[in-house]
């Protein structure tokens, strides 16, 4: 019974988590797009491809019992082992989204310095097409594969065709205003690409800086609101150090109950916390 009252507890949190922040789930289609089909998209979004579904959820639920053992046997609390265990649940999904956004930050600032580059190649006398082969070999190092790439595919596909499948693989809003201005100025000539490119540098350096500043003051947010939720389990962690009689209440199925009801507004105040530090989601220009 403790066991079953413990995985309801934490599903419980887990759903309510999910459904407040609205980030770890991906965003459900309304063609009855099946969950498999989903935690897919997910994966592929946050640069998992190389995972299945079925790998993905056996890791969730491998790092949620493997956490909510631990806790099991340091403090003996089914209802602190069920939040652990909603919170392991959550690790793989919280590990690979950050890891995709460190990517992320680094593609953009390998973009701001790649357009500066394709600047000054188009200006010294190099066409669009020489430009981009350069940047292959002497370009951001993050992004030396994607231009070999590009330059790949502009021999073999043509000028719109390559542009538009690096496009797809970037997948990224600062390449889409890149990818624009190229195609643009392929379409009407290069006569004003120089000024064009001068431009595009301000703009794309523009919009990188906004996004990293805003990406520095949502994670002063977020460290405050880890600090918030961890300290009362970090101060319940402590007493039970020092004086472990201290808390037998919470040991009682009353003590249990009261630790569960705190244990949920916590995780609801983090999770209408993160809700409301939530970067709003840069749209594509070209899709």
């Amino acid at each position: 019974m403790p066991l079953i009252l413990s995985l309801t507890f934490a599903a419980g949190i887990l759903l309510i988590f999910m459904s407040a922040t609205a980030r770890w789930a991906p965003p459900q289609r309304e063609d009855g797009r099946s969950l498999s089909a989903a935690l897919r998209a997910f994966l592929v979004g946050n640069g998992a491809g190389e995972l299945t579904p079925r790998d993905f959820v056996l890791l969730s639920s491998g790092s949620g019992l493997g956490v909510a053992f631990v806790t099991q046997l340091g403090l003996g609390w089914p209802a602190v082992s069920a939040a652990t265990f909603a919170v392991g649940l959550l690790l793989p999904a919280w590990y690979f989204r950050n890891r995709h956004e460190r990517h992320r930050a680094a593609v953009q600032a390998g973009l701001a310095d790649a357009v500066d580059a394709l600047r000054a190649a188009v200006r010294s006398g190099m066409s669009v097409e020489e430009a981009i082969a350069s940047l292959a070999r002497n370009g951001p190092e993050i992004l030396r594969p994607s231009f070999a790439d590009l330059a790949r595919e502009l021999r073999l596909s043509g000028f719109e065709d390559g542009i538009r499948r690096t496009r797809d693989r970037f997948a990224e809003p600062v390449f889409d205003t890149v990818a624009a201005a190229l195609v643009m100025s392929h379409r009407v000539g290069g006569r004003n690409l120089g000024a064009v490119l001068d431009s595009l540098s301000r703009s794309v350096r523009q919009s990188v800086q906004v996004e990293r500043e805003l990406r520095a003051h949502q994670a002063k947010n977020v460290l405050s609101a880890r600090i918030i939720a961890a300290l009362p389990l970090m101060l319940i962690l402590a007493v039970r150090g020092l004086n472990p009689g201290y808390l037998d209440v919470f040991s009682t199925p009353a003590g249990q109950g009261i630790l569960a009801l705190c244990l949920l507004s916590v995780a609801v105040g983090y999770a209408g916390m993160l809700r409301a530090t939530r970067l709003p989601v840069e749209a594509r220009v070209l899709q």
